[in-house]
């Protein structure tokens, strides 16, 4: 039995609802334009992502928050304060890019979307983690840092796991790994999931 990696990466693209291929397909966000400025916070590969009312995105909430979200972050691209075009895995807020120019966020916008997640707890047992499968979940650490590497520290909060609240971000599909290559009971259990409430299926624009 393999000893879990405890090293949170936020969400990170698996597969599409049915066993589909995964695409990698993105799309293409504006977080800033010339005429409105971007947010001030930074938004790190696998974040997640939620629209705003201007028609630029922002970072969700640590845990996801109430706002249905857009898609997760892989990347982004802006023009620095010396001028000079960037490509980067994570947007690192308006103080950081010139004004009166734009950055895009590269989004994984598919709704039928399945990601890979760390919980952020150990679990009881085998039979514990398995009955989570078909329930929902928050999240916990989204919009920080994992070092220095530009990636989010997201993870599936194992304390909300197992409800059935319409609104929390994620709806467990499955566990990655077969139970008898996997310590439950050590942190860093992979999960796969969809986003719960997704903004391309809600009927009601900003």
């Amino acid at each position: 039995m393999a000893t879990n990696i405890d090293a949170p990466f936020g969400l990170r693209p698996h597969n599409l609802l049915g066993s589909a291929p995964n695409s990698m397909g993105l799309t293409k966000y504006k977080v800033q334009t010339a005429a409105t400025a971007g947010s001030s916070s930074q938004i790190f590969q696998g974040d997640m992502v939620i629209p705003l009312g201007n028609g630029l995105v922002d970072v969700s909430a640590a845990d996801g928050g109430d706002v249905a979200i857009l898609g997760v972050m892989n990347g982004c691209e802006y023009i620095d304060l010396d001028g000079k075009p960037r490509f980067d895995n994570h947007y690192p807020g308006t103080a950081s890019i010139k004004s009166g120019t734009e950055a895009t966020v590269h989004i994984y916008d598919n709704p039928h979307q399945v990601f890979e997640i760390q919980g952020d707890a150990s679990l009881t047992n085998a039979a514990t983690a398995q009955a989570l499968v078909h329930s929902n979940a928050e999240g916990t650490g989204f919009g920080s840092e994992n070092g220095s590497t530009g990636k989010s520290i997201g993870e599936l909060s194992v304390a909300s796991a197992g409800a059935t609240t319409a609104t929390d971000n994620f709806r467990i599909i499955g566990i990655k790994d077969d139970f008898n290559d996997i310590d439950v009971t050590s942190a860093g259990v992979i999960f796969l999931v969809k986003l719960n409430v997704h903004f391309h299926l809600t009927a009601t624009g900003l």
